[in-house]
């Protein structure tokens, strides 16, 4: 059975033309595109189309699908990836930042910076996420002094200076 497509799809090809070029994504140019071969008879089959765009013909498929379903706000419509929320909350990111920023930041090491979030926010954080989150999320860093030697002569360490 042969589907039309030019009767299915609502817009014009000057319409779609029009919506082809505001697109902001290479993804959703493809879809309106697909439509647009199809509407204005240039293509006649979606394996055509599909060769046409570089996509597999299920992709076409699946995209003509969700148009029919909801129109063409369906088809243009980017869901987000939701993902895994982070382990830290944001207010103790928030808090961690500020303590961090003030001039009189005691922290010396992670270990010190989870157990204070342990205390004020009653958050247990590996060593290995809060690491991550401050050094390299936050391009923060721990402004330890190095332990200096025993053996090292003070003297000497000031006349270095001077010279």
């Amino acid at each position: 059975m042969k589907v039309n497509y030019q009767e299915r799809i609502e817009a014009t090809t000057t319409e779609l033309k029009i919506i082809m070029a505001g697109q902001q994504t290479v993804t959703n140019r493809q879809k309106v595109q697909a439509l647009y071969l199809l509407k204005s008879g240039l293509s006649q089959s979606i394996t055509d189309v599909a060769e046409l765009l570089g996509v597999h013909k299920m992709t076409v498929q699946r995209w003509l699908k969700q148009y029919n379903d909801g129109g063409l706000s369906s088809l243009l419509k980017r869901s987000r990836s939701t993902g895994r929320p982070r382990v830290i909350p944001s207010e103790v990111i928030a808090g961690i930042s500020v303590k961090i920023s003030e001039e009189s930041c005691e922290f010396k090491s992670y270990k010190e910076i989870a157990a204070w979030v342990e205390d004020n926010y009653q958050v247990s954080i590996k060593y290995q996420t809060l690491h991550k989150q401050v050094r390299y999320r936050m391009k923060a860093k721990l402004k330890v002094p190095r332990r200096l030697s025993s053996k090292k002569d003070p003297a000497a360490a000031i006349e270095f200076k001077k010279n």
